[in-house]
């Protein structure tokens, strides 16, 4: 199994995943058909399903024509009726079966209020659309600081080998942050120096392990990070850091 990323937009990745002997696909949050259909035309693939980690248009605009061009695939999706039609909607603990595949829903509301991912632990993969980042988290839209808080530690609570697979291209504005909340954070700089490279174009997947490093709204309880958010003015406390952290992000360019 091959999991290639098909750019989309400016940063967007619309993770295709490939079984060469079946000579099928699936893809996760297709915010344009165009990239996905050319990867499938190129490679002759036949596109058996689709997966919504949430209702953003940058994550599900691509959905009609690629159900257009293959009309027997199935799609899956949060319980949000802001996600039109064709999509089946699926809940925590629901479990998506493709060939010797098997995706764990899991919810993870925050950034929006439904959104979802998938776990699937044979490939040791996480789809987890823009909850988590690699270096970073997604902003709250009609979610609540509070329950993304809660997303992120149930996703930290994964495997440290699973893979991460981020909806978006973020991570090397991510670290820049990262460094100035934890200026000596090695583990920060060396990700940092990879994007020296020319060629270093896909910094992802990241994994669970890595994340633990170098992630600071992973790392509420590590001393450096409290230390951050007290210098701001803000408590130690785990959420009050979160939630310090949150703020200046949205306001760091």
């Amino acid at each position: 199994m091959k999991i290639i990323p098909v750019s989309a937009f400016s940063d967007n990745y619309v993770w295709t995943l490939v079984d060469e002997e079946q000579q099928s696909a699936i893809c996760v949050d297709p915010g344009q058909a165009e990239p996905v259909l050319n990867y499938l035309k190129a490679h002759r693939l036949q596109l058996d399903g689709i997966l919504l980690t949430h209702h953003h248009a940058d994550h599900i605009s691509g959905v009609p024509e690629l159900a257009d061009a293959f009309p027997s695939a199935w799609v899956y999706g949060p319980s949000d009726q802001r996600i039109p039609p064709p999509v089946h909607f699926v809940n925590g603990y629901d479990t998506i079966r493709w060939l010797g595949c098997y995706f764990e829903v899991i919810e993870i509301p925050g950034h929006t209020s439904s959104h979802i991912c998938y776990f699937e632990p044979q490939l040791e993969a996480l789809f987890c659309g823009d909850t988590l980042f690699s270096a970073g988290c997604g902003r709250v839209f009609d979610g609540s600081l509070e329950t993304l808080f809660s997303s992120l530690k149930r996703l930290a609570d994964l495997p440290d080998n699973t893979k991460v697979y981020c909806g978006h291209e973020y991570t090397l504005q991510n670290l820049r942050f990262a460094s100035q909340v934890e200026p000596d954070n090695i583990n920060i700089q060396l990700e940092i120096q990879k994007f020296q490279n020319p060629n270093y174009r896909c910094s992802l997947p990241s994994t669970i392990e890595k994340e633990k490093k170098i992630n600071p709204f992973l790392r509420t309880t590590e001393p450096s990070v409290r230390q951050y958010a007290e210098s701001r003015g803000g408590s130690t406390e785990p959420f009050s850091v979160f939630k310090q952290l949150r703020e200046d992000k949205n306001n760091f360019s």
